[in-house]
C-alpha cells in the first residue's frame, strides 16, 4: 500500500510538473507575441512619424518670398524645408552660408529649390556712383564671343575713319578701361550663358550687346575717345 500511495504522489507530481511547464511555456510564447506586437506598432508610428522624413526626405534651404534680379540675400530671406530626395535637382543648397551675401541673377520664387548657379558675388551691384551701362555696338571694334557676365573687360581703343580701321594694333599694353561685365545679351535681350558652366565654349546664344559697370567718369572718357574716331576692342583674362 505504501508503494502504491507514493506511485500514486509521484504521478501526481509529475503531472502538475508538466502543467506548470506548459503553462510557463505558454505564458512565455504569449509574452513574446505581446512583444513583437507592441515592437510592429511602434516601428509604424516611428517610421511615419519619424522614420520617412528621416530616410525619404532631405532638408533644403529656400526663400521665403521671391526675389527679383540682384537682391542681395540675407538670413532673414532662407527657411529650411523637407523635400522628397527624389525630387531634388542636383546639388540643392542645403548651407545658408553658401548663398547668405550673395546676389540673385535673376528672379527666383518663393519655395523653389535653389542651386549655386542662381547666385553670385556682391561685386556685381554697382558701388556709389556706379551704373549699368550699354555699350553702344558701334563703339565696339570686335568681342570675344566666350565673354560671360562677371568678367572684368579690357578696352583697347583702336583709331577707325569713315569705317574703316586706320591701326590695328594696340599700341599700349595697358587698356584705356577695365570694366566689369554686368549682363551679356543676345538679340532678343537674353543674357548669353554657357551651356555648361564650367565650359565657356558653348553658349545658349550669340552675343549681341554687354553692360558694363561704370561709373559717368568713365562713360564721357569712352565717348569722348570714340568721338575722336577710337573704337574699342574688348578682351578678358
Amino acid at each position: 500500500q505504501k508503494m502504491e500511495l507514493y506511485g500514486s504522489i509521484k504521478n501526481i507530481i509529475w503531472k502538475w510538473d508538466g502543467n506548470m511547464k506548459k503553462n510557463k511555456y505558454e505564458l512565455l510564447k504569449g509574452m513574446v507575441g505581446l512583444l513583437l506586437c507592441i515592437c510592429a506598432v511602434a516601428g509604424i508610428y516611428y517610421w511615419e512619424t519619424f522614420g520617412r522624413e528621416e530616410y525619404v526626405k532631405e532638408e533644403i534651404i529656400v526663400l521665403k518670398s521671391s526675389v527679383k534680379p540682384m537682391t542681395v540675400i540675407s538670413d532673414k530671406d532662407l527657411t529650411f524645408v523637407k523635400r522628397e530626395k527624389s525630387s531634388l535637382i542636383e546639388s540643392p543648397i542645403t548651407d545658408k552660408s553658401q548663398i547668405i551675401g550673395k546676389v540673385s541673377k535673376h528672379f527666383i520664387p518663393a519655395r523653389g529649390q535653389l542651386a549655386s548657379e542662381y547666385f553670385e558675388d556682391q561685386n556685381m551691384l554697382p558701388n556709389e556712383g556706379e551704373y549699368i551701362f550699354q555699350m553702344p555696338t558701334d563703339w565696339i571694334a570686335t568681342l570675344p564671343s566666350t565673354l560671360r557676365r562677371s568678367d572684368d573687360a579690357y578696352l583697347y581703343p583702336v583709331k577707325f575713319n569713315d569705317g574703316k580701321s586706320l591701326d590695328h594694333t594696340v599700341s599700349n599694353k595697358d587698356p584705356v578701361k577695365c570694366l566689369r561685365i554686368a549682363f551679356v545679351r543676345n538679340q532678343s535681350n537674353q543674357e548669353v550663358e554657357s551651356v555648361n558652366a564650367s565650359d565657356r565654349l558653348v553658349a545658349n546664344s550669340n552675343i549681341s550687346k554687354i553692360e558694363l559697370i561704370a561709373s559717368i567718369e568713365d562713360i564721357n572718357e569712352l565717348s569722348k575717345l570714340h568721338s575722336e574716331g577710337y573704337k574699342f576692342i574688348v578682351m578678358y583674362r
